[in-house]
């Protein structure tokens, strides 16, 4: 895979990633969003990035069609929203306030969104890659 390609890829990636889950959470929010909405943009940034630093490794595995692969990214989207959901109770300590069974239920609705998010990352980057690999031998040709 070539770098303009591998490029490609990842720019299409986190433009999608970070305008998709901004325009999900939006539709989800009090119309004008308040102030606080500036936190979920904050943190879809940051996920953004480590995702294009994951992108830069999971890209040639991909490529290399390595063996386990699709089990290995759902165990980094399961720890990054373990990570997500520690972290946003860490920063709003009074989460833990509204019980354990709700606390739980924040839990593991981030991981589940995480986890979605996982599959559709992996049959995203397939089609893709899929895409721009025909686009490179056509170009070669």
């Amino acid at each position: 895979m070539n770098d303009k390609a591998l490029k490609e890829i990842i720019i299409t990636n986190v433009t999608t990633f970070f305008f998709f889950w901004i325009i999900i959470f939006f539709a989800g929010a009090d119309k004008p969003p308040p102030i606080g909405f500036l936190w979920i943009v904050l943190l879809v940034a940051l996920l953004d990035v480590a995702q294009f630093f994951y992108l830069k490794r999971f890209l040639p595995k991909l490529h290399q069609k390595t063996k386990g692969l699709f089990f290995i990214n759902l165990l980094y989207f399961l720890i990054g929203g373990i990570f997500v959901s520690i972290l946003t109770i860490l920063i709003r300590p009074n989460l833990l306030s509204i019980g354990f069974l709700n606390t739980l239920f924040w839990v593991a609705s981030i991981i589940i969104a995480s986890l979605i998010n996982a599959v559709c990352f992996y049959i995203f980057n397939k089609i893709l890659f899929t895409i721009f690999q025909k686009r490179i031998e056509r170009s070669t040709l």
